[in-house]
């Protein structure tokens, strides 16, 4: 072995074997079974919550959801509260009219009595006054709600209107106390009447001022379940007559009995008419009337006494056969001088082209001593 031949083995000796490098394979882009297309590529997911767009129109559409919300439940309790509101108002107006109304109602029961006092007069005028009063402040405290202001004020004048007149009644009553005669029964009459029509006076603005608006404005405003109550104060206009008040002041100072001459009670037809064309009848000939399920008798019973006259029984007889007809009503009363409406129908006439009697009575009253008035008979012939 040479020199060289040792140096050689040496050197290969000493050398370390060098790491093998790794092949990059590449995957064929084609089919690997050489047809087809090559498979779908899968489509990108988003990242967990979507974009920021979407995150956006997300929370504004149910931000928009929530004012509505918001918005609807607002408008709801202010719709319940604003209801509420004027529903307080009008059960304490409705209070407010029961109790003035009563005050009219005991009025009315005073101006009946055949028999009055000055001490019952003036105890039950004062009452009377003071319960009136207490309804005036009742109603002054009330706090109505906006669109119900002016209402509300006509309402109250309403109240004061009847306080007046019961005030004006018993004003009457004093200063005419020690009067007498007939020229000053006149003027007592005249003057009672003139505080009655501010009774009848509150009644008009009461309807026409209080609940007429109040109605439109509860409308108006959307408000259900609700109503302005009514309240009358003189129930019967024809009792603020002068007539009326005369004969009330005359049984004041106690001038009126039965046994007193120059006073009278008493009744009397006035008319009787066919309804519904409105025919007068006479007793003087004979009238053929038209028979239909309308047809009907008014009678009118006058008062010509001069007294307060109650409960007067009319009767109606038709004389046909072999069933005649008979029917009855009642009056409850009457003021003096005026006029009460009865009206008798459903009428089942049997008996045509034949004269028949129609025969109309009003029963005397206590202490009427002229009857001849009180019946009428007429002559009439049923057709189709």
């Amino acid at each position: 072995m040479s020199e060289h031949d040792d140096i050689d083995f040496d050197f290969f000796g000493d050398s370390e074997p060098e790491p093998p490098k790794k092949r990059l394979v590449r995957r064929p882009s084609g089919p690997r079974d050489g047809g087809g297309s090559p498979p779908p590529r899968r489509p990108a997911v988003p990242p967990h919550g979507g974009t920021p767009a979407v995150r956006l129109v997300s929370l504004i559409a149910f931000a928009i959801a929530l004012i509505l919300i918001l918005i609807f439940a607002v408008r709801s309790c202010e719709s319940s509260s604003e209801n509420a509101a004027y529903k307080n108002y009008m059960d304490e107006v409705a209070k407010i009219a029961s109790s003035s109304q009563s005050a009219g109602k005991s009025l009315s029961a005073l101006l009946d009595k055949q028999e009055l006092s000055e001490s019952v007069v003036e105890t039950t005028l004062k009452g009377l006054i003071s319960q009136e009063g207490i309804d005036v402040q009742n109603a002054q405290k009330l706090t109505p709600p906006g669109p119900l202001r002016n209402e509300h004020e006509q309402m109250v004048e309403a109240l004061q209107l009847r306080q007046n007149s019961l005030s004006g009644l018993l004003e009457v009553f004093k200063k005419t106390m020690s009067k007498h005669g007939s020229t000053a029964a006149t003027k007592a009459g005249v003057a009672l009447s003139q505080q009655m029509l501010r009774g009848v006076a509150s009644d008009v603005l009461w309807q026409d001022m209080f609940v007429t608006p109040a109605q439109a404005v509860l409308k108006q405003q959307g408000i259900s379940g609700v109503a302005p109550p009514s309240s009358v104060f003189v129930a019967d206009s024809q009792r603020a007559t002068y007539n009326s008040m005369q004969v009330v002041w005359q049984r004041f100072h106690g001038v009126q009995s039965t046994n007193t001459s120059g006073t009278v009670h008493g009744t009397n037809i006035a008319y009787v008419k066919i309804l519904p064309s409105g025919t007068i009848l006479n007793a003087a000939i004979t009238q053929t009337i038209k028979t239909s399920d309308r047809l009907a008798f008014a009678v009118g019973v006058e008062n010509g006494g001069d007294y307060l006259e109650q409960n007067i029984v009319v009767t109606l007889k038709i004389g046909q056969t072999p069933n005649p007809i008979v029917k009855k009503q009642t009056i409850a009363k009457i003021y003096p001088q005026a006029k009460q409406e009865v009206v008798f129908k459903s009428l089942n006439i049997g008996e045509l082209a034949n004269k028949i009697p129609v025969r109309v009575d009003v029963a005397a009253v206590t202490g009427e001593t002229n009857l001849a008035n009180n019946v009428a008979t007429y002559e009439v012939m049923f057709t189709f």
